[in-house]
């Protein structure tokens, strides 16, 4: 098989869900008639889990294989949460590929120390006690009031968190605890940037905090979306779709 696509959006999708949290920007990119590319990590929605150790970067080696293997040239990278993580190790190691950036609901700091703590006292339980708990304590800290009752949302979001296995979980937090620090990464940044944050993202990303990358990023766009936390392009997708779409079509 030979495939030549110019350029394609990717989807990377936030921590512990999988590439079905994009399934109504699929929808508006088909309509538009923009290639795009959605792939789950290791462990997640449809994919295996990876043999030995995990990392930021060998996530983003994982996704970049998959560019390649698909015939991609060039990609506008989506990313969510983690999968904003995964744009900055792109940035650094393969920024050839790179036609512009879009950051969602994500940060540029490195975890903190505290944070890290969290993530490996998480990891020790979901060891002893299986991943049912993480998923209700996510379910809890992603959402917005107004996704929290729309019960077929909450319903889906739930079913895309439980097809995570929990070796995928465990492999990806430490992931996640030990990610590098990006914030030097920005001023070097000279592609077309979207931002965008929920408003209602009180406890993970606070748009104080993921405004930070737009501010770093010279001509960066901004938005912060009502309706969402931690998940826009899921929990708020017809205000999502309009800018993701401005954005890309002024590519």
């Amino acid at each position: 098989m030979r495939v030549h696509i110019p350029r394609a959006v990717l989807f990377l999708h936030a921590f512990p869900s999988n590439k079905d949290m994009y399934s109504a920007q699929f929808s508006a990119l088909e309509k538009e008639g923009i290639p795009y590319i959605a792939l789950d990590y290791p462990g997640f929605g449809h994919e295996p889990p990876l043999a030995g150790d995990v990392s930021i970067a060998s996530l983003t080696d994982f996704v970049v294989a998959k560019i390649n293997s698909f015939g991609v040239k060039k990609v506008v990278p989506v990313g969510d949460s983690m999968g904003g993580y995964i744009i900055f190790e792109m940035f650094r190691r393969y920024r050839e590929l790179l036609a512009g950036l879009v950051f969602v609901a994500t940060r540029a700091e490195a975890e903190s120390p505290e944070g890290k703590k969290a993530r490996y006292e998480i990891i020790e339980r979901v060891k002893r006690e299986g991943k049912d708990f993480l998923v209700d304590v996510m379910l809890e800290a992603q959402t917005s009031p107004a996704t929290k009752e729309d019960k077929n949302k909450m319903c889906r979001l739930r079913a895309m968190m439980e097809a995570a296995t929990e070796e995928g979980i465990i492999k990806t937090m430490r992931a996640i605890a030990e990610r590098r620090d990006s914030r030097k990464l920005l001023k070097e940044i000279e592609l077309p940037t979207l931002v965008v944050a929920g408003k209602d993202d009180e406890k993970v990303t606070p748009p104080e905090i993921v405004k930070r990358i737009a501010d770093g990023i010279k001509g960066a766009r901004y938005y912060e979306l009502e309706r969402a936390a931690h998940l826009p392009p899921f929990e708020n997708p017809e205000d999502f779709n309009r800018v993701l779409l401005d954005f890309l079509k002024a590519l």
